[in-house]
């Protein structure tokens, strides 16, 4: 058995510890460098409402800060603009592309590895940095996720470095850390709004039981840190809804054309309401749409089964009885010590959002569970310290403990498996001998090399599967999931790679069209975004994002028709969302027939798909 004095920071000098840590720590970016950017943009130019979002804030500096949709301005993205701005620069030196694009995402991930290390050493020594550095790293969602243009990359690394700043003013007693800490998760809010806001509950706690400090004296700090956070979160958002409507783009997915609603609204009770219950509180019969099928049923089991077992899950059955371990190994101190509040600080951003994930019946995608992955990778870390304690305190229940816990995860872990038998046998086989090997030496050489092997043989499941996401051919990129699958077809492809169907309708507009007026109308982004990413015209979206908004009156298309602004309207099976619009069409309009059109007669619906699952129906030619 090892002793106090034989854990890993003491088994050797301190100058062959620093090397060890170095090389480990360069070899996990290295991986982590290589998981992200292998053959980066490749494939796709990544999810096109927001490709085509970038691509025209390059043309105006209003469409730049109004983050608008489309070259004409009509309509701004769904989303504050900060991640946006980011990937607009990128593109501006890079080109529009999928590298560029999907760069500043794969960057901030890149950088959150080295980051969370140095965050979880500091308390729980170096193996457990490394330790959360490598769960990071390889996180399969947090590979797909940082591979794409979405910009939840870009957040989790603002967030962590809110996260450093609040440490820093609890350790050095200095206010202002706190106030930058503030100052970041409000720049996190102009990345992706509400959700930024999901680690306030673990930073509060932290400095409230952490800062050095009178408690009269804390709660000032945290007011006027508050005042901060929202004077930076809103900022943005005050600026925009003070223009008057008819100067700037309608903002998309609001129900009344303002942020404020767009905050609340979709990406606040949206988020956590089901689709009947956001409907009934704003009095219409349909919602926002959302694939029930892409996360699965709420309840405690959600992220123990597919589809999201596979994402972020894998290690999960380890951190709950490892906080657990880990208290019994702290003891019951007179005061609070830096190993406690680290506890409470990751246990305070993992455990409320896994609730979040597991339970809320609202509108949320599979990529989200990225916001899992730093604090899970360090309550992994922290997990390994524990094993440490163990066995350097000689605790005679310690090969059990280590056992039963590794041993709880490595079942749920090939219980995953199961469900893939293409995998299943050789990868299975290898977790297995791999732990056994690890349990076996454990039991006559207790050292610290050895748990790393019984940790390593648990990486395995999701190392496989953010190398399965890196290597697929044909990702999903319009809503990121990880794993080998294949995407929807036709989703994020530039220029040529559009569907043969739509590459005929838009040769037959762009030659009967003017370039000073709008290439067409159709109902959604999902229909615009190929049309604008090929040509660069202005395409009119009058149902937002998925058709809901109501960004343009039946009286103001007529208008746009009779000063012949618009002539087109593109029917791809879902016009009749808009029933007051879809009826002038049929009646006022004349059908154009296309040659080498693939005519769909399917009409699209919210439980089919929704709009990513529309097929072209009609071509309408309106007045002139």
């Amino acid at each position: 058995m090892f002793t106090e004095n034989q854990t890993f920071e003491n088994m050797w000098s301190t100058s062959r510890v620093k090397t060890f840590t170095a090389l480990g720590l360069t070899a996990i970016i290295l991986l982590g460098t290589f998981l992200r950017f292998y053959n980066l943009g490749a494939t796709s130019i990544g999810n096109e409402y927001y490709a085509a979002a970038v691509k025209y804030m390059l043309t105006s500096w209003q469409n730049f800060f109004f983050a608008a949709f489309e070259p004409g301005g009509s309509i701004s993205v769904d989303k504050p603009p900060l991640g946006l701005w980011l990937e607009a620069v990128s593109a501006y030196f890079l080109g529009l592309n999928g590298f560029a694009l999907a760069f500043p995402n794969a960057l901030a991930g890149v950088l959150s590895i080295p980051l969370l290390n140095a965050l979880v050493k500091k308390q729980f020594g170096t193996l457990a940095g490394l330790t959360a550095a490598l769960v990071l790293a390889i996180t399969p969602i947090t590979i797909a996720t940082e591979r794409n243009n979405t910009m939840d990359g870009m957040l989790v690394f603002v967030l962590l470095m809110a996260v450093w700043a609040v440490w820093k003013s609890v350790e050095s007693g200095q206010f202002r850390f706190l106030l930058l800490s503030a100052l970041l998760i409000g720049l996190g809010f102009n990345i992706k709004m509400l959700q930024a806001y999901m680690i306030l509950p673990a930073v509060y706690t932290l400095y409230f039981f952490g800062a050095q400090h009178g408690w009269i004296k804390r709660l000032t700090h945290l007011g006027l840190a508050t005042g901060l956070l929202l004077a930076v979160s809103l900022s943005w958002a005050l600026i925009v809804d003070a223009v008057p409507a008819a100067n700037r783009p309608f903002i998309g997915s609001s129900t009344d054309n303002t942020v404020t609603e767009l905050i609340v609204g979709h990406n606040g009770l949206r988020r956590l309401l089901s689709g009947s219950s956001y409907a009934a509180l704003q009095g219409t019969t349909t919602s926002s749409f959302g694939n029930p099928n892409e996360v699965g049923t709420a309840g405690v089991l959600r992220l123990f089964t597919e589809p999201l077992a596979t994402q972020a899950s894998w290690l999960l059955p380890l951190t709950l009885p490892g906080c657990v371990l880990i208290l019994v190994m702290l003891g019951r101190p007179r005061a609070l010590t830096d190993k406690h509040l680290a506890l409470i600080l990751w246990a305070g951003w993992l455990f409320p959002l896994a609730l979040y994930f597991s339970f809320t019946a609202g509108l949320w995608h599979t990529y989200y569970l990225i916001m899992l992955g730093p604090a899970l990778a360090a309550l992994v870390g922290a997990t390994v310290w524990a094993f440490e304690q163990l066995f350097a305190r000689q605790n005679r229940f310690g090969w059990g403990l280590v056992a039963l816990l590794s041993g709880i995860t490595l079942g749920f872990e090939l219980s995953i498996l199961s469900a893939y038998p293409t995998f299943l046998v050789a990868i299975s086989a290898l977790i297995v001998v791999l732990w056994l090997t690890g349990m076996a030496l454990l039991a006559v050489r207790p050292q610290t090399w050895v748990i790393g092997l019984v940790l390593f043989s648990l990486l395995v499941g999701p190392l496989l599967w953010s190398g399965l996401t890196t290597f697929n051919p044909q990702p999903e990129v319009d809503l990121p999931v990880a794993g080998p699958l294949p995407g929807r077809p036709g989703y994020g492809r530039l220029g040529t790679e559009i569907s043969p169907t739509q590459q005929v309708v838009l040769d037959y507009l762009v030659g009967h069209t003017s370039p000073e007026t709008y290439l067409a109308a159709t109902l959604d982004s999902h229909g615009a975004a190929p049309f604008i990413l090929a040509t660069g015209r202005a395409v009119l979206t009058f149902g937002g994002y998925i058709g809901n908004d109501d960004v343009i009156t039946l009286a103001q298309l007529q208008t746009m028709v009779a000063d012949g602004k618009l002539r087109y309207i593109v029917d791809n099976g879902n016009l009749s969302q808009k029933a007051e619009i879809s009826a002038w069409v049929q009646t006022s309009c004349t059908v154009v027939k296309v040659p080498g059109a693939a005519v769909s007669t399917q009409r699209v619906s919210l439980a089919s798909g929704g709009p990513r699952n529309q097929q072209f129906t009609a071509l309408y030619a309106c007045g002139g």
